[in-house]
């Protein structure tokens, strides 16, 4: 009689794999790279239904076999396809098997357990293979900066040597682009996207926001407990699997939703046609997007209302949300470390509702020290205490997109800048008057705009602060954005 068996495969150490590049092409196909191995994994040894949950770099599956031998055959054959695939093979990753027990639960941990303590004892990077004799090469890789150099391409109309690694992602990055949006959404005819940033971000009639990038980071709130609580009892694995596919019809369908309604629309297309979106990171419950800084509320606003209704069973799947503003040449994996910790700190304002954290970083600026300190010391003395309230609703973004361009209108710049200045050092009567001269100039009309404004802003102290920062950032909704609101 046969037993039955878990196997779980992860892509670790992603540092040196997916992040170890500021080449967007290299860190696209180092992603997609590990989001395919584990799809191959699926296909080449598992039927469907054994297939119990897989993300953007770990798979956890169900196989039968005679026994434990016959188990770790088939955990070998997988790290043997691994380590034997011309690109899978530059990544670290990490196999283990369990017999099937009663508690799913459990086992599912364990696994985890078996996989991160495995990791533990491997080395963190691939050590790559000398080049070729022939190339006569003493160069290091002209992208990574750490491997020898064995091929040669084009990066921006010059020949760099690049290792192996670099050379198989970066290519994989080129290739599989396009594919992927139709992979994932099931569109076709779309227009092809960006290759960088630099043209992401192109836009000179864009003003100060030309050559600025908004870069959207999303986690799912308390999808981990979510899962401990759905997989309790022998249903556990039937569970995950229905909650696997859930959040995967989810995501597709905001995807699709996405690039059908801005797929050729002026707002998103460069000069030469190609669509402004680059997503790096799309998988288990994290997504990374990045477009252009003009369009950054806009898209994390659709995403929040795309997905205000997501639920599984009675467990609503609610979002933290990171959003950086800054120059395109910006660091992005430094960046992308920030907009992960503005969406650490959206959920310790709740793990419950949709909450976004956003940060400002003109030209090439750094936080420096610990976020929230950093953010605690742009508001001053009088308003550190109030940094939680920098924090804002995601289901309340639209009141933004809606209504600031009429208030904007009607207050200049240089009234709320004096406004802002004075929260920072003068006394409360100073205040009160500068905000009742200032509501003032508002017609009827936009009082009610300005009102409505408040429910995503706040009422107090912390509404100028958001209308100066944001100032820039959220302007009059086209035609086409009035579509989608």
């Amino acid at each position: 009689m046969k037993e039955e068996f878990y196997l779980r495969v992860e892509g670790v150490n992603l540092a040196n794999f997916v992040y170890d590049t500021f080449d967007l092409s290299t860190t696209r196909g180092g992603g997609l790279l590990l989001l395919e191995a584990i799809e191959r994994i699926k296909e080449r040894f598992f039927t469907q239904p054994q297939a119990i949950s897989t993300g953007a770099s770990s798979g956890l599956f169900s196989f039968s076999a005679e026994n434990q031998e016959q188990a770790k055959e088939l955990q070998q054959e997988v790290v043997a396809f691994l380590t034997g695939h011309p690109q899978f093979q530059h990544a670290t990753f990490v196999v283990d098997i369990l017999p099937v027990s009663t508690d799913f639960n459990r086992d599912k941990e364990t696994l985890l357990a078996m996989n991160r303590w495995q990791q533990m004892q491997l080395p963190t990077v691939v050590f790559p293979s000398p080049p070729p004799r022939e190339t006569k090469s003493n160069d290091c890789c002209g992208i990574d900066y750490l491997r020898p150099a064995s091929h040669v391409v084009k990066v921006k109309d010059k020949d760099k040597g690049v290792s192996e690694s670099v050379y198989q992602r970066r290519k994989h990055g080129l290739e599989q682009k396009q594919k992927f949006y139709e992979q994932q959404t099931g569109l076709s005819g779309l227009p092809q996207f960006v290759q960088s940033f630099d043209e992401l971000t192109d836009d000179c009639k864009r003003g100060n926001l030309h050559h600025k990038m908004a870069v959207i980071y999303l986690d799912g709130n308390g999808f981990s407990k979510i899962q401990q609580e759905i997989c309790q009892g022998q249903e556990g694995e039937i569970m995950l699997q229905l909650f696997d596919e859930r959040i995967k019809k989810y995501r597709r369908d905001f995807l699709r939703d996405l690039l059908t309604a801005t797929s050729h629309q002026k707002e998103w297309t460069t000069v030469t046609g190609e669509h402004r979106l680059e997503i790096l990171l799309w998988g288990g419950d994290e997504i990374l997007l990045v477009v252009p800084a003009w369009l950054g509320w806009w898209t994390l606003s659709y995403f929040f209302q795309k997905s205000k209704d997501w639920k599984f069973e009675s467990h609503s799947l609610t979002h933290a949300a990171g959003l950086v503003f800054c120059h395109h040449r910006a660091p992005i994996h430094g960046i992308q470390e920030i907009a992960k910790e503005l969406a650490e700190l959206a959920k310790e304002k709740s793990r419950e509702a949709n909450y976004v954290a956003y940060q400002i970083l003109e030209s090439f600026d750094t936080v420096g020290m610990g976020l929230e300190d950093y953010r605690k010391k742009r508001l001053g003395e009088k308003l550190k205490d109030k940094s939680q309230e920098l924090i804002i609703s995601g289901d309340n973004m639209r009141e933004a997109l809606v209504h600031m361009g009429r208030v904007k209108r009607e207050l200049s710049k240089g009234r709320v800048y004096k406004v802002v200045q004075a929260l920072f050092s003068s006394s409360s009567e100073e205040i009160e008057e500068l905000v009742k001269e200032a509501q003032m100039q508002l017609n009827t009309e936009t009082k009610e705009a300005y009102q409505k404004l408040q429910t995503c802003f706040g009422q107090d102290e912390m509404f100028w602060i958001h209308l100066i920062d944001l100032w820039d950032y959220i302007g009059e909704p086209t035609e086409e954005d009035k579509l989608c609101l």
